[in-house]
This record gives C-alpha cells, sequence and structure tokens, in this order.
C-alpha cells in the first residue's frame, strides 16, 4: 500500500525512497508468505499451491484476500523431476499453471491443463515457480537443474533435497532455499556449528563452505573468463533521463539492514503523478549483452523484477520495474496473469526490456570473485539473500562517460559515491546483528532448521510481520555518513514493527564503531532524523515525488528514546530500547527487557 507523503522544498521526512520502499514491502509478501484464507494478498486471481491446495487472491470488500484452499487434482505418478533437479524421487503430478508460485514440499512435478510437463523449480532470488524443465547446466530461469547426477555431490551438493542420501560428509550446497550439509550420509540445514570459526580478521574471500554465485544460478562449473571483461556501453536510463539517485546502504522501513541496492531516479518524478504522462516514461536498457533469466511481478502491474545473465559472472538485477517493454513486450500479459514467467531472452547492449516513470528504478550488480568483507559472519546470509556477498559496484562496469553522468547524480556527493553496505566491526557495536536463536537473515529460529525434514520457505516468519523483525543495524547514514542510523525489525513490537531513528550522540560518546566490550554498557538517545537539500536545489512540483538532492545533510528531530549498547566478550550485543525516557543519563542499568543479538 502507497502512504500518502508530503514533502516541503528544503526539509521533508528521510523516507528517501518515497513510494518505491514501499513497492519493496509488497514484494516479499506477494511471493512468500504462506496463503490462509482470509489473509490479505496482493494480486487478484494470483494462485498459489501450498499444502496440497490451491489458493486464489480473491478481491473482498475493498481488499483482496486469499480464497478457501481446493485440493488439486492428482493426475497421476510421475518418476522424477526431469533434467533439471535429477533427483529420481517418484511424486504425484498434478494439474498447475505455468509460472505460478508452487511448493516443493508438496509436489515436484506437474502437468498444465494442455499436458505439458512442468517442473517446481527454484529461482534466483529463491521463490519456486512451476517451469519447463531444466535440460542440462545453463541458468534457464534460474531454476535449481544442474544436469548433474544426484550422486555428484563430491564437492557440493547438486541436485539434491533434504533428507535424500549423500555421499561425503561435510560438503555443503544450496537445498530448498539455504546452505545445507551433508552429516551421517544424509542431506540436512546447516547450522551455526557446522561452520567453521571467524577468522580473526574476518573473511577477506569466499569461504569454501559459502555457495558461489554460479552455484546459486544453478551452473555446475565456474565461469573461467574475468568480470572485467564485461563493459557496461549503454546507460541503464537515458543520461538525460536520470535524477538524483539513492546509493547503496539506505535502511528503509522493512529494509533494517543496508539495502543491497542503488536507486536510480528519473526525471519525471519531479512532476506530479497526475501530470505525468505516456511521454514521460523513460527507456530500460541493457548495459550490456546478456540473457534475461527472470521475469516476474513484485505484487503489482507496475512493479517488476528483471534479471540478466551477463556472463563471466557478472548478473545484473531491476527492481520495481514500471512495466516490461522491447525485448519483453511480448511476455506483458502473460505475466499480468501469472505474476512469473519462464525466459532465457537473449539481449543487446542497448536493448530496451523494459520502461520507467512513477519511482526510482531498483538497480544492482553482483560480481562472483568479489568478496565483500565486512560482513563478520556470511552464514547469517545462506539462509536468505545469499547474494549478498557479492554485492559489487557498478560505477567501474560503465564507459567513462557513463559513469560520470551516473556518478554526478548519486546523492552521496564525496568519497565512496556508490554507497557501502557492510559495516561490522568485529568487537565493536557497528554493523549488521540477528536476534540470538535466529538462524539469521531468514528471521526463522535455529531450532525451525534444527527439525526441518523439508522446506522452509523464506521470505516470512510464523507469527511475525515480516522477515525483518529479527534484525538489527548500526550503521551511517548512507549519504551524510557522519550520523548514525539505529535501524531495527523489533522497536516496541516483538513481532516486528522495523523503525529507523538517528543516534544522538554527545560529545565525548563512542561513536557505534569504536564501541567495544571494554566500554561497558553505553546509552544514547535516539531520534527522528530528516534531509535537508542543499541551498540552490531544485523546486519540484506539489504532489511530486523526486529523491533528495545531491550532497542533502540529515539533521536531528524530535527525542524517540533511548537505547542501551553493551559489546559482550562473546561477541555478542545487548540492547534495550525505552522509549519512555529522553535522556541517555535516565539508562543506568539493563532490565529484563534486554535483547541479546548475533552477528
Amino acid at each position: 500500500m502507497l502512504l500518502p507523503m508530503k514533502f516541503t522544498p528544503r526539509r521533508r521526512a528521510i523516507a528517501i525512497a518515497l513510494l518505491l520502499i514501499s513497492s519493496l514491502s509488497v514484494s516479499v509478501d506477494a511471493f512468500a508468505a504462506t496463503p490462509k484464507a482470509g489473509a490479505t494478498c496482493a494480486k487478484e486471481k494470483r494462485k498459489v499451491v501450498f499444502n496440497g491446495k490451491t489458493y486464489t487472491c480473491v478481491k473482498s470488500g475493498k481488499k483482496f484476500v486469499w480464497s478457501k484452499g481446493v485440493p488439486v487434482k492428482s493426475t497421476g505418478s510421475g518418476g522424477g523431476t526431469g533434467g533439471g533437479t535429477g533427483t529420481g524421487t517418484a511424486t504425484t503430478t498434478t494439474t498447475v499453471v505455468e509460472g505460478v508460485i508452487c511448493d516443493p514440499k508438496e509436489s515436484l512435478t506437474g502437468k498444465s491443463s494442455s499436458g505439458k510437463e512442468l517442473t517446481c523449480l527454484q529461482g534466483v532470488d529463491g521463490k519456486y515457480a512451476w517451469q519447463p524443465p531444466q535440460s542440462g547446466g545453463g541458468t534457464g530461469g534460474g531454476g535449481t537443474g544442474s544436469g548433474a547426477s544426484s550422486t555428484d555431490d563430491k564437492s557440493y551438493l547438486y541436485g539434491k533435497r533434504l533428507g535424500m542420501s549423500c555421499s561425503k560428509d561435510g560438503v555443503f550446497g544450496l537445498v530448498d532455499g539455504a546452505l545445507a550439509v551433508c552429516a551421517n550420509a544424509k542431506v540436512r540445514y546447516a547450522m551455526p556449528s557446522d561452520i567453521p570459526a571467524t577468522p580473526a580478521g574476518g573473511y577477506t574471500s569466499r569461504p569454501s563452505w559459502y555457495p558461489s554465485l554460479a552455484q546459486q544460478l544453478g551452473k555446475t562449473t565456474e565461469p573461467t573468463c574475468a568480470p572485467s571483461s564485461i563493459k557496461f556501453t549503454s546507460p541503464v536510463i537515458p543520461l538525460d533521463k536520470i535524477a538524483p539517485t539513492i546509493p547503496y546502504g539506505a535502511m528503509i522501513g522493512g529494509h533494517v539492514t543496508p539495502i543491497d541496492h542503488e536507486y536510480l531516479g528519473v526525471q519525471s518524478l519531479f512532476k506530479a503523478l497526475a501530470s505525468r504522462t505516456e511521454s514521460d516514461y523513460a527507456s530500460v536498457t541493457a548495459p550490456a549483452d546478456g540473457t534475461i533469466i527472470e521475469l516476474s511481478t513484485l505484487g503489482s502491474p507496475t512493479s517488476n523484477r528483471v534479471v540478466i545473465d551477463h556472463g563471466c559472472n557478472v548478473v545484473s538485477v531491476y527492481m520495481v520495474l514500471n512495466r516490461p517493454s522491447g525485448v519483453l513486450a511480448s511476455y506483458a500479459a502473460e505475466l499480468a496473469s501469472k505474476g512469473s514467467v519462464s525466459v532465457n531472452v537473449p539481449i543487446k547492449a542497448g536493448q530496451e526490456f523494459g520502461q520507467q516513470r512513477d519511482n526510482a528504478l531498483d538497480f544492482n550488480v553482483f560480481d562472483g570473485t568479489s568478496w565483500l568483507s565486512g560482513f563478520a559472519n556470511p552464514f547469517s546470509y545462506t539462509s536468505q539473500d545469499q547474494t549478498k556477498p557479492y554485492t559489487a559496484n557498478p560505477l567501474p562496469f560503465f564507459s567513462a562517460e557513463i559513469r560520470a553522468a551516473y556518478e554526478a547524480q548519486l546523492q552521496r556527493a564525496t568519497g565512496n559515491r556508490i554507497g557501502k553496505i557492510d559495516y561490522d566491526v568485529i568487537g565493536a557495536a557497528s554493523g549488521n546483528w540477528f536476534l540470538d536463536g535466529t538462524i539469521g537473515y531468514s528471521g526463522n529460529l535455529i531450532t525451525t532448521y534444527q527439525n526441518a525434514t523439508s522446506l522452509i520457505s523464506g521470505g516470512s516468519v510464523a507469527g511475525k510481520n515480516d522477515y525483518s523483525w529479527s534484525h538489527l543495524a548500526i550503521a551511517p547514514e548512507p549519504v551524510d555518513i557522519s550520523k548514525w542510523i539505529f535501524s531495527t525489525g523489533w522497536w516496541t513490537n516483538p513481532d516486528g514493527d522495523a523503525t529507523q531513528v538517528m543516534f544522538n550522540i554527545s560529545q565525548g560518546q563512542l561513536a557505534p564503531d569504536k564501541l567495544t566490550s571494554a566500554a561497558g554498557l553505553v546509552a544514547y538517545q535516539l531520534v527522528t532524523f530528516v534531509a535537508n537539500d542543499p541551498p540552490g536545489s531544485p523546486v519540484p512540483e506539489a504532489g511530486s515525488t523526486f529523491p533528495h538532492a545531491v550532497g542533502y545533510t540529515v539533521g536531528a528531530g524530535m527525542v524517540r528514546g533511548v537505547v542501551g549498547l553493551q559489546v559482550n566478550a562473546d561477541g555478542t550485543l545487548s540492547v534495550e530500547i525505552n522509549t519512555s525516557m529522553t535522556s541517555a543519563s535516565q539508562f543506568t542499568a539493563f532490565t529484563a527487557a534486554k535483547r541479546t543479538y548475533h552477528r
């Protein structure tokens, strides 16, 4: 749901991603939430197969809700999953719809009403959908098909699922959306105790147990060509249409930890929404040759996701794309009806695949040979968002002219213009944290994974409002990096009420990256914060949704409470939020409300 927002030319709330962030929060629920009769859903006529039933998103009054589940019809028994997954396990073949989200716990194969064989395959982002069986080792639609034998697990758990036999204990691999391990000749989800201790200086390169980007794309071999051989010779947004761009590292709403993509602004955002016309759409084009391997919706017809595999370990991702066009135009109707389309579409640099007008465009690049060393415990990202450590700066890929034009629009005016997302300082409070007892980024309890015998769906947590309920980030504001943000998925509601406030650090107080166990308990006042555009910044039309200007600064607003922090000798972080206090001096000791977070 998009909430109305009021803005002034010089001073506006720091919800800098504007309505596009609301679109992002919809995407998680639209694809990952477990359907339940009467629960809210995102798109009318969307169908989801879950626990042997088909649920349909129907209109009830003024909102959309899931219908009562209808049992799927059995059409006989099948002998395996086809060339992609190669599990060889017997399953019940059901009548399914291509592109519709599926549940691999229930069935791995099915047939369309016309008799077309379909397989429940996992996409690049962890979602499962009914797709044609993959043949061989290509990326196809981002499925799990590897073309490898179901016993080929000596270096990686190719083609495996939970509970299957495996030949070598200690081998890791992505299975059913999370990191799994071969233990006692059986495949199970990996636990923190299975992972070697983090080196004293952190991981400066990919640990052998962490799935490579190629493995996440379903490839059985690593590319031999260098990412540097991929050149971005075309702009994603035309240079005369680009507007102020939000760098990596924003923390907004349910995006509690620093976001791993930038938001490319478009000039149309300076106009009031009601006055925008067809001519205001900007072309979205491929920056380099590649293959489009994913096309899906994010819960609304004007919010879509596209993934391009450029080869040589380079992948570019585009989200909240307003509409597919160009080489994807022929898929628009199918996308609208199914929500996800199996694609394998070649594209050349400069070819259009979408159009953008009404919000900034999410854009990022993953480089499988890079590694963000600022994540103290990368295992926390193996339960969801496994690509995060491969997040790369896209600017060096672009030609000099395009890079200069894009760089000039990045809101962060100095230093690392593209921003940063990995702020973990081992032994200090800075960086990303996850509630003790949870597996990490997924938000699920460790015990849930310990006892799992089948798929644990990502994107939602039973009884919680969002997967980020258990997240905590203590990191600099992405543009005005002199200010520190306290971003939590659990502010006062244990089911999740994501909130971002600013540390009002008093003179002489330690900054979070300097707060170590030696300091003991330290309390900070927390305040709202607002962005102030530099003098002379453009004044937009009333009703516009434009991003803040390049070089904005952040100022303190009203007091929201106090937080007590203590870095513990075992590397955990003690946290207590008190919203009734107004001064840090009032917080003198932890109470029963204290929480513990780990990396």
